[in-house]
């Protein structure tokens, strides 16, 4: 989820459009001044983008304004025009990438999305867990090599998991990022989602990494070598002969032995 943020003399509209077109959702911070109040009481948020256009001043300022309240979540610059003087400022004062607009908006949400891996610790965009695999520049997700159709939603959950093993995730937190502070569906429509994205995965031969905690939320833990094991077991038992030679070979040569 992002904050999208623009000075006087810039208009977030066509960025904010192009952006949910690609499934991104974003909160319009208006007026500019106000990006770290909602940053810091409506989060939490995946990254800021500050639309600067002619006026880096301002953007830079909001910026301090952003760090001098403690907050981390990484931010974005866009300037039509930046003087070296006002570049080297936006770094120094905890600006994570500045770009020159115009900028394709698939660009800004590679870099974005590389911003957000680095913050939690992941190298790439493809994640694993178990013997899932995702893959964010992609945007499609295989168990040992073979691909799970999912839909938007149930990628999202997915890809919000893998990107943080380990952490345990509201209910609250995911409809937040899901809806930002747009009013959504009941909290437990995330249920469903959850219900069918593990279906899919097992279904493809997955062991179970997405783990309930009741009445808080969900985690993602990585399984024991023996859960994969026999979850692929599961999967190539349920094949016809004729296909078993068709599928992955180290993942069959795993299976039946």
């Amino acid at each position: 989820m992002l904050i999208l943020a623009a000075s006087l003399l810039a208009s977030p509209q066509g960025l904010h459009r192009d952006l949910t077109r690609l499934g991104h959702v974003c909160d319009v911070a208006t007026p500019f001044c106000e990006t770290a109040s909602i940053a810091q009481f409506s989060g939490p948020y995946d990254a800021i983008v500050l639309q600067a256009n002619d006026n880096a001043a301002e953007a830079i300022a909001v910026l301090r304004e952003i760090r001098g309240r403690g907050l981390r979540v990484p931010v974005v610059i866009l300037a039509s025009r930046l003087r070296v003087e006002e570049e080297q400022a936006a770094f120094n004062h905890g600006a994570d990438d500045v770009l020159t607009m115009p900028v394709s908006t698939q660009l800004l949400v590679v870099r974005l999305q590389a911003i957000q891996r680095r913050v939690l610790g992941h190298a790439s965009a493809v994640l694993n867990c178990g013997n899932v695999t995702l893959d964010q520049a992609q945007r499609h997700v295989m168990v040992d090599g073979r691909h799970v159709r999912l839909t938007a939603r149930e990628f999202e959950v997915l890809e919000t998991l893998m990107l943080r093993p380990g952490m345990l995730l509201t209910k609250e937190q995911f409809m937040s990022r899901a809806y930002g502070l747009n009013e959504g569906p009941n909290v437990r429509v995330l249920d469903v989602f959850v219900c069918k994205l593990r279906r899919k995965l097992a279904a493809a031969g997955a062991a179970e990494i997405v783990r309930t905690v009741w009445g808080s939320g969900y985690v993602l833990r990585e399984p024991a070598e023996a859960d994969v094991a026999q979850a692929r077991q599961r999967f190539f038992a349920g094949q016809p002969r004729q296909r078993r030679a068709h599928l992955l070979p180290e993942a069959f040569a795993a299976a039946v032995a």
